[in-house]
């Protein structure tokens, strides 16, 4: 939950995570959808509104799950963001963005798994992290916004890993930012590490007006509002 949101900054001013979509805050899409297998959660927080988001959750709870604070101080990319959580977990764990709504039955088979990450099929790949599977639906590469076309298989931001992955160091992308897809690839080529890829039947990011709109039209035609 660490970052500015300056993408949806002209239309909302405050966390993008408690952003409401059909008169629900994102984030709690995500939370309610969460399997009992997910017993504490871990909030990754910086930036400009950790106040407000530390605000919303000043319970320490969440429907019966035990909330634990990590600040995040510099914004280096998702690898980074959830390496601030490894003294705090002991062996497998789901980590996800929190701007986001999943399929939630998706989400279960996700964590049914010793390792696997959450995928989608869209029409602009290119802006996303691709991933090219084998015929047994597990992951052999994964790359980073391709210039030329891979695959239309993205990731969506949601994975189940164990402490190997905090274990992996990569280097810093061009973007100045340590990249989800290295780490992946790290885990599959030099360690052996068998990632299932599980595809979402819907997956609505909410990043900009447009697509807050079409999240807000497909919750409420799902019932999920």
């Amino acid at each position: 939950m660490a970052g500015k949101g300056t993408r949806m900054a002209k239309y909302y001013e405050g966390p993008k995570q408690l952003l409401p979509v059909a008169g629900k805050p994102v984030v709690h899409y995500l939370l309610d959808s969460l399997p009992s297998e997910i017993t504490e959660l871990i909030f990754i927080v910086g930036g400009p509104h950790e106040d407000r988001i530390r605000e919303h959750f000043a319970s320490g709870e969440y429907s019966g799950r035990p909330i634990m604070f990590i600040r995040q101080d510099e914004q280096l990319g998702l690898p980074h963001a959830f390496g601030m959580a490894k003294d705090a977990v002991k062996d497998r764990w789901f980590g996800s963005v929190a701007d986001d709504i999943f399929d939630p039955i998706a989400i279960q088979k996700l964590v049914q798994e010793d390792m696997a990450i959450l995928s989608s099929r869209v029409p602009n790949p290119e802006q996303f992290g691709v991933l090219v599977t084998n015929e047994e639906g597990y992951l052999e590469r994964a790359v980073e916004k391709p210039k030329e076309f891979v695959s239309d298989l993205v990731w969506t931001g949601a994975m189940v890993m164990d402490r190997s992955f905090f274990e992996t160091k990569t280097e810093l992308s061009g973007r100045g930012e340590y990249e989800t897809p290295d780490v992946w690839t790290k885990l599959v080529k030099e360690q052996g590490k068998k990632i299932k890829v599980i595809t979402s039947a819907y997956w609505f990011p909410v990043n900009d007006k447009p697509q807050l709109e079409a999240a807000e039209a497909k919750v409420k035609e799902l019932g999920l509002a």
